[in-house]
Formats: C-alpha cells, structure tokens, sequence
C-alpha cells in the first residue's frame, strides 16, 4: 500500500510540473472587481505564469487573460473541479475574444493586478495576493 501512495504521488508531482501552464488552482484571496464595485461570488484562478481565469458563478461568465496574448476572452475547451481547479486544453489556450476581433484590446497586467474591459465595456479589475 505505501508503495502505491509513493508511486501515486510521485506521479502526481509529474504531471502538475508538465501541465502547470494549463491547470488553474483556486485563488481564495484574490478580488474581482466590476467598474469599481466588488463582485460577490466570483471565483479567481491562477496558473504557473500568473494567468488568470475569472469565473463569475451567477451570470455563468468566465473570462481567461493569458500573458502571452494579453487579450482576454472566453476559454474555448476548459474543463473545471467545482471551486478547487481549472485546466485548458493547451498551454496557449484558444479563446473566443471578447469584441469578437482577434484584434482586441489589450489587458494590463502586473504579478499584483490584471485589468481589462469585458464584452460590455465595463472595467474589471482582479487582485491577485
């Protein structure tokens, strides 16, 4: 049995560390923000890289801001464990922008706060801790 928890384990270990671009794990610190206004009930996630996957549970809204893009959008595949963990189909997940151009704008990112406008043009802001 102890073998089969080590081997377990120590295959765990590997796949977060080949996958850890694409898994998303909760952030229960970090706040989301709607023109200023906190919203309640919004779920944060982060990965390896600082992107962030925003998932308001109310409105079935979810947003993915990836730094190496920078336009955020709507996750194409993303598959979730409720509240605990996200994961992409590709370490560069396709999104759907949100202004439907692949020209969209830009979000501003930092290791603290990401901000970027969603479909409706209001301004969300997301703190990470």
């Amino acid at each position: 049995m102890r073998k089969i928890l080590v081997v377990g384990t120590l295959l765990l270990v590997i796949f977060v560390a080949v996958f850890r671009q694409r898994i998303f794990l909760r952030d229960p610190l970090g706040k989301v923000e709607r023109n200023g206004v906190a919203v309640d009930g919004a779920r944060l996630f982060i990965n390896f890289s600082n992107d962030v996957l925003v998932e308001e549970p109310g409105t079935e809204r979810r947003y993915l801001v990836q730094g190496w893009s920078g336009v955020p959008g709507v996750p194409q595949i993303l598959g979730c464990v409720q509240g605990l963990v996200c994961w992409t189909d590709a370490d560069h997940a396709a999104v759907y922008p949100l202004d439907g151009r692949r020209a969209g704008a830009k979000a501003v990112m930092s290791a603290k706060e990401v901000t970027f406008a969603d479909e409706t043009g209001a301004q969300v802001r997301v703190q990470l801790r």
